[in-house]
């Protein structure tokens, strides 16, 4: 009988599909063979003459066929606020409904035959009450099943185009950290960042300052998603403008703090730790704002750079302070973020500072493309099947 035209994606309340003209005529022929089918069906049972039989038939057919298209398209709609037994009994005496007082317009239509053949009318009432029914019903079911595919559709082709933007945006932010790191002479350099949703707030990176300075930064930015991504875009930018030679991490931090705190409110802040490494006096200069200690790792034992202050962004007016230590020859710097350390366990145990503490140590001569690797592969192990949902980000370094 033709195929209906989509409506509007929507539930069953309100949703109101009207059909074209193709579909209409489509309809219109559909129910006229019902009509003929019940008339032949009849008057093999009744023996009456065929014409004035057919010529009722299709007209009990043709108005209980629309009626049936009516009722679904533009009253059922408006029930699917109802209980789904309630639903249907209203469902049935709509078309019941439709289906008799059609036929009562046929009857006034053509009385003589009507009153001679009353069984006979009678037969193809019921018949053709009985056809809409089922029609009605079926056509109902196949417009709900349309609605959830066409709404189903709808929900995919969201879902794919926000997986390419993220895609996008994961790429891009891929694009501000450091693919490789630097070569630089007093320091073998290490580092990953691997987002818990595709683009997330860790940021790293190494940064130059001059033949014998390195500078090292690690920062968490506070959320998830795409608003802590665009706000480690800003921290990078921030801190890659600032970090000029001679810059003191107390005086970074302090800088970068004014300037995040003025750009954006008071929710948004982020933990960051920034050090200076100097090789021709192998000293470590330093400032922690507010993120979590990074580590020292040497034959002697195990220093944690523990001194914090503020976040960066949280109040106008914090203060920093510089620390600094030697780093001897085989020590490892350790810097992460909360993914690292608080990565859940089975049972809602986090892997912890001295299990990676522990992990490190057995490893600090090995390669730093392989301990990073290990670390991950760790994590990966010690969660299973939980899902983190923090970013891991774990930055090495070791001294020459």
């Amino acid at each position: 009988m033709g195929e209906p035209v989509a409506g509007r994606p929507g539930g069953d309340a309100g949703d109101v599909s009207l059909p074209s003209l193709p579909y209409v005529l489509g309809w219109a022929i559909g129910w006229g063979i019902v009509g003929c089918l019940v008339a032949a069906a009849v008057v093999v049972a009744t023996g009456v003459d065929l014409a004035p039989a057919l010529r009722s038939s299709v007209l009990f057919a043709e108005v209980v066929g629309f009626s049936v298209l009516t009722s679904t398209r533009l009253i059922f709609p408006l029930l699917g606020r109802f209980p789904t037994i309630l639903r249907l009994v209203l469902q049935t005496l709509t078309l019941a409904a439709g289906a008799l007082f059609g036929s009562l317009a046929v009857i006034a239509f053509q009385p003589l035959f009507i009153l001679a053949r009353l069984q006979v009318a009678v037969l193809i009432v019921a018949t053709n009450t009985l056809v809409a029914i089922g029609a009605g019903t079926a056509l109902h079911t196949y417009d709900r099943m349309r609605r959830q595919l066409e709404e189903s559709y709808a929900t995919l082709r969201r879902k794919e185009a926000l997986e390419r933007e993220l895609s996008i945006a994961r790429d891009v932010q891929q694009g501000l950290l450091p693919a490789n790191p630097p070569p630089f002479e007093g320091l073998e350099l290490q580092g990953i960042c691997i987002p818990a949703i595709g683009v997330g707030g860790d940021y790293f990176d190494y940064l130059p300052l001059d033949d014998q300075t390195l500078g090292l930064v690690v920062a968490d930015v506070s959320g998830k998603g795409v608003p802590a991504s665009l706000l480690m875009a800003s921290l990078q930018a921030s801190v890659r403008s600032l970090a000029m030679p001679g810059v003191t991490p107390d005086g970074l931090a302090s800088r970068v703090n004014n300037m995040l705190h003025l750009s954006s409110s008071t929710s948004r802040y982020a933990t960051m730790f920034f050090a200076c490494y100097d090789h021709s006096e192998r000293r470590l200069c330093y400032a922690n704002a507010g993120h979590l200690p990074p580590v020292v790792i040497g034959k002697n034992g195990v220093r944690k750079l523990s001194d914090r202050s503020f976040p960066i962004g949280l109040f106008g007016d914090a203060t920093y302070e510089t620390s600094s230590l030697t780093l001897e020859p085989g020590d490892l710097l350790a810097m992460f973020t909360d993914g690292v350390q608080e990565a859940p366990g089975e049972d809602d145990e986090e892997y912890g500072l001295d299990r990676l503490i522990d992990f490190l140590a057995a490893r600090r001569e090995q390669p730093l493309d392989d301990v990073a690797a290990q670390v991950l592969e760790e994590l990966r192990q010690w969660s299973g099947s939980r899902i983190s949902h923090d970013d891991v980000t774990l930055v090495l370094a070791r001294a020459r």
